[in-house]
């Protein structure tokens, strides 16, 4: 649906260049809720705006739909800009139209007829929970409820894709929570492509499939959500992942540990239905070795559970082997851990 190859953005400015993105590659298939997340100043609302060709890239190609975007004629380009939707963070309402007025502004400027309007909006209105504020302005709502206004503006003209740039940083908790379950039945129920741009490693958590993680301009992580939080590589990624999924031990434990004598630390990570297999009988019982747990946290991603035990762990070396063999064959890391 959405295709990146060696893509390069590059500003100039007073005899000043800088490269916003470098040599970016990302693959976003039909139905993804793909998440791209990072720091401020890390590249990726320059990505999403590179998809709509509000920016036009420096090198590379951006192909949406099989279409490269380059190639296309001013016309064509505004064609295949109808089928991406875009919600912003500050949700960009006319504060002097009417809620109604705002979710038909793409009908009436593609000239589309009243009645059709008034169809679409009355349908998009009631799927976004506002049936009851069609005559209502702006200031008049919340929000949580303004972006409600702007998720149905940008579904008015049946886009294909979604874009979100930042679209519930300007919310609260339960806010956020309630348009995460809106965009979810969006793709859900419309089949619609999301591209998702955030900071917040919960937003990811919580609603994408899929995950790139940017720094300075660079992809430096990708790949499904549950892969990317079960093992992040780089040093930024753990950084996110540590926001929502406790997979280190706590400073005030590893005070206490150094404290004591524990030179058998171990670390397991577990996903999906090993997470919930009796490991610690396992090690007793099966091979009978002497368990502590020291520290453990599970979360829950993307219906997948996500487990990190932190056990010290004694026995016969022989049986730590076939120990360790055994969660090997569960997909079970084990990692040996020093204070």
């Amino acid at each position: 649906m959405i295709t990146l190859r060696n893509v390069t953005k590059t500003y100039h400015r007073k005899k000043i260049s800088t490269e916003a993105l470098k040599k970016i590659n990302l693959q976003i298939e039909q139905g993804d809720i793909y998440g791209v997340i990072g720091y401020s100043g890390a590249g990726k609302s320059t990505l999403v705006r590179l998809v709509n060709y509000l920016e036009r890239p420096t090198s590379g190609e951006v192909i949406v739909d099989g279409k490269h975007l380059a190639e296309l004629s001013p016309h064509n380009l505004r064609e295949i800009k109808k089928e991406i939707g875009m919600i912003f963070q500050q949700f960009n309402l006319l504060e002097s139209k009417t809620i109604f007025q705002n979710v038909a502004m793409p009908l009436i400027l593609a000239k589309k007829k009243k009645a059709v309007i008034k169809e679409r909006v009355t349908e998009l209105l009631a799927f976004v929970g506002l049936a009851d504020k069609a005559a209502s302005y702006p200031s008049e709502l919340s929000g949580g409820q303004k972006q409600r206004v702007g998720i149905a503006r940008a579904l008015a003209s049946n886009p294909k894709i979604l874009l979100c740039d930042e679209a519930t940083s300007a919310l609260d908790p339960h806010t956020t929570q309630a348009i995460l379950d809106l965009l979810k039945k969006v793709n859900r129920e419309y089949g619609i492509t999301i591209m998702l741009i955030t900071h917040e490693m919960a937003v990811i958590q919580q609603i994408c499939n899929k995950v790139a993680v940017m720094e300075q301009g660079n992809i430096i992580e990708q790949g499904s959500v549950v892969s990317v939080f079960g093992n992040p590589k780089h040093a930024t990624t753990k950084g996110f992942v540590q926001t929502v999924v406790k997979n280190e031990l706590p400073t005030s434990i590893k005070t206490k540990l150094s404290e004591n004598v524990i030179t058998q630390l171990y670390r397991l990570d577990m996903v999906g239905d090993h997470a919930t297999e009796p490991i610690l009988y396992h090690l007793f019982h099966t091979f009978h070795l002497q368990v502590n747990v020291i520290f453990t946290n599970m979360a829950e991603i993307q219906d997948s559970v996500l487990a990190v035990w932190y056990l010290e762990i004694e026995g016969d070396e022989t049986n730590k082997q076939r120990a360790w063999s055994f969660l090997a064959e569960h997909d079970v890391k084990v990692e040996e851990v020093t204070i």
